[in-house]
């Protein structure tokens, strides 16, 4: 091999290669660590765009958990609310059923106490008017009588009326 790269240096075609592969490699070293250079940096940008991503993703993982969450309580709370208007409805409605119940009863009472009067005030009115009746009718028998009847039979018959009067009454 020695020998052989003696040969070759005679020859000036080599001197040109190796000074072309000298030349080729100054130059295209600074190119090739601009390119890793490049790179590098690339891969970088890539990586932080990569964690900026992930960063991006777990945010909105974490927005998207408590976002369930809060949809959860908000909904329990709907619930709750609806439950606790349900419950004051009812209440509400058995307030006003018991309120008019109350309401009722004393008008039913009011009622009786006033129909019970009336019935007192005509039993009365009622009495007074046959009392008079059975007066003018018993005067009018008494004077149509030709003869007279002794004071006694007059009382008997007085009391005989009375009698009748107070059966009736009571009817």
């Amino acid at each position: 091999m020695w020998e052989l790269l003696q040969q070759e240096s005679q020859n000036p075609e080599f001197w040109v290669s190796v000074a072309f592969c000298l030349a080729f490699g100054s130059l295209i070293r600074p190119v090739i660590r601009k390119a890793k250079s490049w790179g590098q940096t690339q891969a970088e940008l890539v990586q932080k765009e990569l964690d900026n991503a992930s960063s991006l993703r777990q945010e909105a993982e974490d927005l998207y958990a408590e976002y369930e969450l809060r949809t959860k309580n908000i909904e329990r709370e709907r619930a709750d609310i609806l439950r606790e208007a349900e419950q004051e409805v009812v209440q509400i409605q058995q307030e006003a059923d018991d309120k008019l119940s109350q309401k009722l009863a004393l008008k039913k009472k009011d009622a009786r106490i006033r129909i019970r009067s009336i019935e007192e005030n005509a039993c009365q009115n009622l009495s007074h008017i046959l009392l008079d009746k059975v007066m003018s009718q018993t005067k009018e028998i008494v004077s149509q009588q030709s003869i007279r009847q002794s004071e006694k039979e007059m009382d008997s018959a007085i009391d005989r009326i009375f009698t009748i009067l107070e059966e009736k009454k009571s009817v």
